[in-house]
C-alpha cells in the first residue's frame, strides 16, 4: 500500500480520466467522499454541489456514475435525494436499486443474536452506540475511549467472522455486522459485468473501499479521499475536491460556492 500518493487537484485528475476510453462507470462512495465524516450518520450532509455534479456527470454521454455505500438505501433516495440518473448499491450491495425487502426469519434470528452482542460490547464502551439497518447491525465508536475502542472492535470482528451467516464490514471507527454476504467489491463488480465500461473509476476512503481499488484493471482508476495507506492509484484530499473532480470530468470546471 502507498502512503506516499500526492493528492491531485480534481480538474487535474479529471483531465486523466478523460482521455481514457469510454463508455466509464463512475464509482462513488458517500461518506468521507461525497459527505465529510461527521460523529454521527444523521447529521451527515453531502458536500456543496454534490447532487449537481453526480447528475451532470450521469447525463454525459458515454458516462454511467453509481453511489456505492454502507448506508440503507432509504438513506440514499430520502436522506440524500442521490438523483435518478446515478444508480444506487445501498447497504453494501444488498440494496441495489429497489427498495429493502423483507428479511427472512433466519436473517431476523441473526440480527436479533448480532444486535444482542453489540449491545453488550457497547455497554462497556461509553460513547458507543448502534446503529440497526435493514439487513445489518453497526456498532459505532467513534466518541468512545480510542484505545478501548481499536481492542473491542478487533475483538468482536475476530469472533464474529467466525459465524457463516455474517459478513463484517469495518470502517472509520465503526463495525458492521451484515446478515447477507454482499460486499462493496461483490456488487460493484456485479455491475462493471453487466455495464462492461471500457474505463472503470472507484473514488472512496475506507477499508471496504480498498478492496474495490484492489479488484480494479490496470488500466482503471481508483481514487483515495482522505490520508492513509492505500492501493489506489491517485488521491483526493477531501469530499470538497471530488465534487470538483466529478463536475470537471463532466465538462463543467469547479464548482461553485455556496448551497447545492
Amino acid at each position: 500500500m502507498d502512503d506516499d500518493l500526492e493528492p491531485l487537484d480534481g480538474a487535474d485528475l479529471a483531465a486523466i480520466v478523460d482521455l481514457l476510453p469510454r463508455p466509464w462507470l463512475i464509482g462513488v462512495d458517500v461518506d468521507g467522499t461525497l459527505a465529510p465524516i461527521v460523529a454521527r450518520p444523521e447529521d451527515s450532509r453531502l458536500a456543496p454541489q454534490a447532487l449537481n455534479a453526480l447528475d451532470q456527470l450521469a447525463n454525459r454521454p458515454g458516462a454511467m456514475v453509481a453511489v456505492v455505500s454502507g448506508r440503507p438505501l432509504a438513506d440514499l433516495r430520502h436522506k440524500f435525494e442521490i438523483p435518478a440518473s446515478v444508480m444506487l448499491l445501498g447497504s453494501h450491495g444488498a440494496e441495489i436499486g429497489s427498495d429493502v425487502t423483507e428479511r427472512t426469519d433466519e436473517e431476523q434470528h441473526d440480527i436479533d443474536a448480532a444486535l444482542a452482542t453489540l449491545e453488550a460490547v457497547s455497554r462497556r464502551l461509553p460513547g458507543s452506540w448502534i446503529e440497526p439497518k435493514p439487513f445489518a447491525v453497526a456498532l459505532h465508536v467513534r466518541q468512545a475511549d480510542p484505545v478501548q475502542s481499536s481492542v473491542a472492535l478487533a475483538e468482536l470482528e475476530l469472533a464474529l467472522r467466525a459465524s457463516p451467516n455474517l459478513t463484517i464490514h469495518r470502517g472509520h471507527m465503526v463495525l458492521e455486522v451484515a446478515v447477507r454476504p454482499t460486499s462493496k467489491v461483490d456488487a460493484f463488480g456485479m455491475l462493471r459485468n453487466r455495464l462492461e465500461p471500457a474505463t472503470t473509476v472507484f473514488v472512496g476512503d475506507d477499508h471496504s473501499d480498498e478492496k474495490v481499488f484492489g479488484s480494479l484493471d490496470p488500466t482503471d482508476i481508483g481514487v483515495k479521499v482522505g490520508v492513509g495507506p492505500t492501493v489506489a492509484t491517485h488521491r483526493l484530499s477531501a469530499p470538497d475536491d471530488v465534487v470538483a473532480f466529478l463536475l470537471a470530468l463532466a465538462g463543467n470546471g469547479r464548482p461553485e460556492t455556496g448551497n447545492q
